[in-house]
């Protein structure tokens, strides 16, 4: 399995208008919402709700949350709020940003706030006469003593079809707990007519860590 999660992120370095995530800032007054729900087949379920407005032309706004409540009744939750800065140049090939934010994780009754730092590469791609991207975003979380620091290594890398249908394909990894947790996420996105919304539709697949396939529905819109 783990010869499967290199080879799926070493294609993502090979390649990369971006996904939720990515070193791609937003214009001045422009902004991004996703939301998404998860659900397995023995009904664990979370969803998370994603945001970004450009506060000035080299600095981003953004929140990131979650939450998720498994077949036991087992909670866990984050949120944080976090400013993006570039690192690149505007013009360059390769785009480099970092971001920094505050907030909290729970589990269950615990409560503890939480600081975050990462870094994040992407670029633009072309297969033939479709266009495309490729990013991979970082971050370590920490937060207060009675939860365990966190590590996120996520790879995306996505290709337009028509001017309608996208498609995705992501690897989810995460160290915590002195252990390490993969997915292999693929899904499609529709542009409905000239609607401003995009449709992602999709899975997580579990290949390292355990876990249940996870059925994924979301809804973008930039405004």
């Amino acid at each position: 399995m783990m010869r499967f999660v290199a080879l799926a992120i070493g294609v993502v370095l090979a390649g990369a208008q971006a996904a939720p995530a990515g070193p791609w800032l937003r214009e001045k007054g422009k902004g991004f919402a996703a939301i998404s729900g998860n659900v397995t087949q023995e009904k664990d379920t979370s969803g998370s709700a994603y945001f970004e407005y450009g506060l000035r032309e080299n600095i981003t706004l953004g929140a990131d949350l979650f939450y998720g409540i498994d077949r036991t009744l087992q909670q866990s939750g984050s949120g944080i709020i976090f400013l993006r800065f570039p690192i690149s140049e505007p013009d360059a090939t390769h785009k480099w940003a970092w971001h920094v934010g505050i907030g909290a994780r729970s589990q269950n009754t615990v409560i503890t706030p939480a600081v975050e730092a990462g870094l994040s590469w992407g670029r633009g791609i072309k297969l033939g006469e479709r266009y495309g991207w490729a990013v991979i975003d970082s971050s370590l979380n920490i937060p207060g003593s009675d939860l365990e620091t966190r590590i996120k290594l996520d790879g995306t890398i996505g290709l337009g079809f028509t001017d309608h249908i996208k498609g995705m394909a992501q690897v989810f990894m995460t160290h915590q707990g002195g252990e390490i947790f993969a997915k292999f996420a693929p899904s499609v996105l529709l542009v409905p007519g000239k609607s401003p919304y995009t449709i992602q539709i999709g899975v997580e697949i579990p290949v390292q860590g355990g876990g249940d396939t996870e059925f994924k529905l979301g809804l973008w819109r930039d405004f």
